[in-house]
């Protein structure tokens, strides 16, 4: 169970095996300790040591965001002891060579998702959005796959590139009248980027937490460079699921009229950019909607359809973990050539 309390003022007890969850000195849930793989808190939120500590014990990760869903930090057990593993790790970092391949595969296999979002968009004859400049996307995804030598300000051009393509498109599948500026990250001043930002930094959450778990290094990635806190390598991984994962959950929240523009605030107290965040109670329907997205099946990859979305993201850290490790490489995961979408 991945647990989300985002209830201001809420405690978090141990009574037993059990976390209690109160607020206001009333019990509103009773849970397993062991039922819990991961734990979400937002904003003020009060655990108690007691509860942590147990939390820990079994391996779960707390993950500390503000009320507006800004990540903050997270709490884990303990760091990988798979030190084998981190010096494959660290030493294709170091290969000039070996770490420009990596970072080209994360922005061919972004840049290869978003041409099939699009694609299915395309294909459904009840959208009336078309891909009008496919060709010069496919021109660049090309040029990014044929790319030699290792400059990284080409890579990033092309990147760039096919962002400026891609959320130009993204736009046009948006079907409920919400106007889209365009991709804006930091601050995120429309309905739109703030829900991609939010859902971006919750499948990034736990990508990191899956490659801790493997024994990986999360902040020592090869497309983004080691920053200061930075989880480099959770930015990497998170490449490939931006597009098929969130992008196309959050055009359905707001093509479905689940979410709408009445649904976000701006919050001086926590942010004074003009930063938009989704409403207290409407951050609930949002990150239900996420966990039930990330549970059922993924339906867009073939041989793998049945796979749970977060199934596929172990499935991937695996397969880097394999390729680091026995020198196998990743293979890129294929869409089914007949999926439509319907949104």
């Amino acid at each position: 169970m991945h647990l989300y309390v985002t209830e201001q003022g809420t405690r978090l007890n141990k009574c037993g095996e059990h976390l209690v969850v109160q607020r206001d000195g009333t019990t509103i849930d009773d849970i397993l300790l062991s039922e819990v793989d991961s734990l979400s808190l937002f904003g003020a939120v009060h655990p108690t040591t007691g509860a942590i500590l147990a939390l820990l014990d079994k391996g779960t990760d707390i993950a500390f965001l503000s009320s507006g869903g800004r990540y903050r930090g997270r709490l884990v057990s303990s760091i990988g002891k798979n030190v084998p593993l981190r010096l494959c790790q660290y030493d294709a970092f170091r290969n000039r060579e070996r770490a420009f391949e990596l970072a080209k595969a994360c922005i061919v296999r972004k840049l290869e998702n978003g041409l099939r979002v699009l694609d299915a968009y395309s294909k459904n004859s009840h959208n009336s959005f078309r891909f009008e400049n496919r060709e010069e996307y496919l021109r660049n995804l090309n040029a990014v796959r044929e790319l030699q030598g290792f400059d990284r300000d080409v890579l990033r051009g092309y990147e760039g590139n096919g962002a400026r393509i891609y959320f130009a498109n993204f736009s046009h599948c948006l079907n409920c009248g919400i106007e889209f500026p365009g991709r804006k990250y930091h601050p995120s001043t429309d309905p739109v980027n703030a829900l991609l930002s939010f859902g971006y930094t919750l499948a990034a959450r736990s990508l990191e937490s899956l490659l801790e778990s493997y024994g990986m290094d999360p902040m020592l990635g090869y497309l983004h460079e080691p920053s200061y806190g930075r989880n480099s390598l959770a930015q990497d991984m998170l490449e490939e699921f931006r597009h098929p994962l969130v992008d196309r959950l959050v055009l359905f929240l707001f093509n479905r009229r689940i979410l709408t523009t009445e649904d976000f605030e701006q919050r001086s107290e926590e942010d004074s950019s003009g930063q938009l965040f989704l409403k207290s109670t409407k951050m609930r329907i949002f990150l239900k909607h996420y966990e039930e997205y990330m549970e059922r099946p993924n339906g867009i990859y073939q041989g793998l359809a049945n796979l749970p979305w977060r199934s596929v993201m172990r499935l991937r850290v695996e397969a880097f973990r394999r390729m680091l490790l026995e020198g196998i490489e990743m293979t890129d995961l294929q869409w089914n050539p007949e999926y439509s979408e319907s949104a």
